[in-house]
């Protein structure tokens, strides 16, 4: 008999407190922004926690932003398990674009709606109750540990994962499981990350004097233009990943110019683009950035080579005395590097949270990958295996109207339940 297979988790899992406590951390801003942090989603764990008669240990990462640690000990030596959720989320952008209180918890039917009910405040709710389900039905009978971990600052840098391993809270760790919206798949993998920031540099103008300036607007189009080629050619080089899909790079925030104000009328004199860029196997982080540099670098030198003979010469020709235009730089900084995550199939953890899954729901299992990064990409980094799964639909995580199946909430409080005691029943460290 599979491990745990006749506990009956789910008899200690109910609904109604499910939802009643996705309620609170919905109504617990955790955006970093406008004086927020995710303190507030932390202290109310942590109340949920000393309730139980559990003992949580808070550890500030950031002013105002404590990670919180709860170890479930067993009554018997084993494995240390980690089930981890993240308590920050992302903006919920313009609130006048949400049919539903984006920060107050709306039931319509099976599904809950509000910033972060999905991603991942519902399934934070789910892996809690699943594991104090674990500690009740097996009255502390269990080999090893289960480490559940509160992180915040996973939708920036990841600076609470980062801060929990420097601080050598992963050290005895033998398997994680990253609670995230998957829609109850087994994701083996992570798309690889890095985050980089493109500044171009020319000379500040009178926007009806152009020729009196350097536009860095110019090259920056430019480069945006060669990023579609080389993403084609990442594409065309590495193919399609059964789990993870099409690397991609795409730009998303661009800053003229990269401090000051903006002008309507003037010609900043400088500017930045940040590209996020997403890998598959096969591909190196190293060469892509080196690549990257040389489409700068040629796109830089094309522009200065405009200048040289055309602007410059046309300058002096129309105005009164010569005015040195200046040349075009640029400067690629390397913001964040992630690696790409592959826990094989074969792993005991993927197959324990593939049974838990199969006799949780009756439904086959779906193996896939995770098409951005978590805080479990940091884990994979020390040699730890991860698995990726959790209640919500993949696509609808940083959307307006977010939500989440309380059907699909119970069921994967059972599977975490399950996973987990299943895991440490192996009776080994591996």
């Amino acid at each position: 008999m599979t491990p745990g297979s006749d506990l009956r988790f789910e008899e200690r899992i109910d609904s109604h407190e499910i939802r009643q406590k996705l309620a609170r951390l919905v109504s617990r801003q955790s955006v970093v922004e406008d004086g927020f942090t995710e303190s507030a989603v932390v202290a109310e764990v942590s109340e949920w926690c000393v309730a139980d008669g559990f003992s949580p240990v808070l550890t500030e990462v950031a002013p105002g932003r404590p990670n919180l640690v709860v170890n479930f000990r067993g009554s018997k030596p084993g494995p240390t398990l980690l089930l981890e959720a993240h308590a920050d989320t992302v903006t919920a952008g313009d609130l006048s674009a949400w049919t539903r209180p984006a920060f107050q918890l709306t039931q319509e039917g099976d599904r809950l709606y509000g910033r972060g009910t999905a991603d991942t405040k519902g399934n934070l709710v789910a892996a809690y109750l699943g594991v104090r389900a674990v500690v009740a039905a097996t009255r502390g009978n269990f080999p090893g540990t289960i480490r559940f971990l509160v992180a915040i600052d996973e939708e920036d840098m990841m600076t609470g994962i980062r801060h929990f391993i420097a601080a050598g809270g992963a050290s005895d760790v033998d398997g994680a499981i990253c609670c995230e919206p998957e829609d109850a798949q087994v994701c083996i993998s992570h798309k690889g990350a890095l985050r980089v920031r493109v500044e171009f540099y020319g000379k500040m103008a009178h926007g009806a004097m152009p020729l009196t300036g350097n536009n860095p607007l110019t090259p920056m189009a430019r480069f945006l233009l060669t990023m579609q080629e080389e993403e084609r050619a990442e594409q065309q080089a590495v193919g399609f990943d059964r789990y993870l899909g099409w690397p991609s790079i795409t730009p998303t925030q661009i800053t003229s110019p990269i401090q000051g104000p903006s002008g309507f009328n003037v010609i900043p004199g400088s500017a930045s683009v940040s590209l996020d860029i997403r890998t598959v196997p096969g591909q190196s982080h190293p060469d892509l950035v080196r690549r990257l540099q040389t489409r700068l670098d040629a796109v830089i030198g094309q522009a200065n080579a405009d200048l040289t003979t055309g602007q410059i010469r046309h300058l002096r020709n129309y105005l009164e005395e010569s005015v040195e235009a200046g040349l075009y730089a640029a400067k690629l900084v390397l913001v964040d590097d992630r690696p790409v995550t592959n826990t094989p199939i074969s792993h005991p953890l993927v197959q324990c949270v593939a049974d838990a899954i199969k006799r949780s729901t009756g439904r086959p299992v779906v193996y896939a990958g995770v098409p951005g990064a978590t805080d479990g990409t940091w884990l994979w980094a020390q040699g730890i295996p991860v698995v990726t799964t959790g209640a919500g639909n993949r696509f609808i995580p940083h959307q307006v109207d977010e939500w989440v199946s309380l059907r699909q909430l119970v069921e994967m409080s059972a599977i975490y339940a399950r996973s987990a005691y299943g895991f440490l029943s192996a009776g080994k460290k591996v």
